[in-house]
């Protein structure tokens, strides 16, 4: 398996020269496969998707807790709604109050660190990418990650989004397997695909792109 830091933006621009060639008339499911992840790249490596990938991590202004993170909040639903054509409305709606529960001064632990806009800039562009139909879990992790989380049963992934498109993810089986790495968000599907991740991720009741 490629490692993490082998894969580079270069490659993965090259991988769209070479697959956006029109399929022939015989495609199968793993052609169809591959013309899926090629839209995905382009989702991510044009446009809206393309911009946030730039955020920076900006210090708060105000002296106090409950200002840094209503600064915070409105960070994090500025950059959701520049993406916003890629995300379904009402998940929309429903990430903004979740980040409203997330990042409220009433309930925040003074030993977190502030949430990170380059951890959500993370987030968002891996939901673009992986384009789920069940809408994950949110959280937040005590260095300012946000974390992402799909469940069927007694099976659990949970993916820890870094900075620049960099994740580290745990995946539980019932059967008591236990998987975990870090990798770029464009190689999860090929990371965890020798463990049947798909039932985890898809919910034809929930489309959220």
């Amino acid at each position: 398996m490629m490692r993490p830091q082998a894969v580079q933006v270069p490659s993965f621009s090259e991988d769209l020269r070479i697959y956006t060639a029109p399929p022939s008339q015989g495609v199968g499911v793993d052609a169809e496969g591959a013309i899926a992840r090629v839209a995905s790249m382009k989702r991510l490596l044009t446009g809206a998707g393309h911009k946030i990938s730039n955020i920076q991590n900006v210090a708060a202004k105000s002296d106090t807790i409950e200002g840094q993170l209503a600064e915070k909040r409105t960070a994090f639903k500025r950059v959701a709604a520049s993406v916003g054509m890629h995300l379904d409305p009402d998940w929309r709606n429903r990430l903004f109050s979740k980040l409203d529960s997330l990042i409220d001064p009433e309930e925040w632990d003074c030993d977190f660190a502030l949430p990170s806009e380059q951890s959500f800039s993370t987030f968002l562009r891996m939901i673009i990418y992986l384009h789920p139909t069940k809408r994950p879990g949110l959280g937040l992790s005590a260095k300012g990650h946000f974390l992402a989380s799909w469940s069927n049963l007694d099976d659990r992934i949970v993916i820890e989004c870094l900075a620049n498109d960099e994740v580290r993810w745990v995946l539980s089986r019932a059967a008591g397997d236990l998987r975990a790495g870090r990798t770029k968000i464009y190689r999860i599907p090929d990371v965890i695909h020798p463990y049947e991740p798909d039932h985890l991720f898809r919910d034809g009741d929930k489309i959220l792109i």
